[in-house]
């Protein structure tokens, strides 16, 4: 499971690197990276104006996903999403308490380990919410799709060059 919640994060990651350049203009043909699930889910993806949505979309498209699939995917990556920057919000909810803890002469344990109990329950929230999203979503690939992400996994989401080394320049 952590596999591939490594993986979805890697081709994201690989997917959204492949929109940056297409947006930019770099290999994409003359038209670049305008209207692919460009104006039906908005010009930034997600909040921040990155790369996220066009990145996931990508990815489902790679995996010749159904628009249900799409739909029930991005949903529960939207949940996962929240679910994380609520672990997020927590942990930073904890940064007073443990400068707290270490502001005065000597360092306070039991506030040190109220802060450390705070950080491992937004780290078991984090985990949870990753598990559940994997979960979710592997069920809703079919075979050959798990297989697919599995081999991308394995051997990398893009290769230039068409060769096993992953381009003529490679070693």
């Amino acid at each position: 499971m952590i596999c591939l919640a490594l993986g979805l994060g890697i081709l994201g990651f690989a997917a959204a690197r492949k929109a940056r350049r297409c947006h930019r203009g770099y290999g994409c043909g003359s038209h670049g990276w305008h209207g692919w699930h460009h104006h039906e889910h908005g010009h930034g993806g997600w909040s921040g104006g990155g790369f996220g949505r066009r990145g996931l979309y990508m990815a489902l498209s790679r995996l010749d996903a159904t628009p249900a699939q799409e739909r029930a995917i991005v949903g529960e990556v939207d949940r996962l999403r929240e679910r994380l920057h609520a672990a997020k919000a927590s942990m930073r909810d904890a940064r007073p308490d443990l400068a707290a803890a270490i502001r005065g002469p000597s360092l306070d344990d039991a506030a040190l380990g109220a802060v450390l109990g705070r950080v491992d329950g937004a780290t078991t929230e984090a985990r949870a919410a990753v598990t559940d999203a994997l979960r979710n979503i592997h069920g809703l690939l079919d075979e050959r799709q798990r297989d697919q992400v599995a081999d991308l996994l394995d051997h990398g989401w893009f290769r230039r060059g068409g060769g096993p080394g992953g381009g003529p320049y490679r070693v």
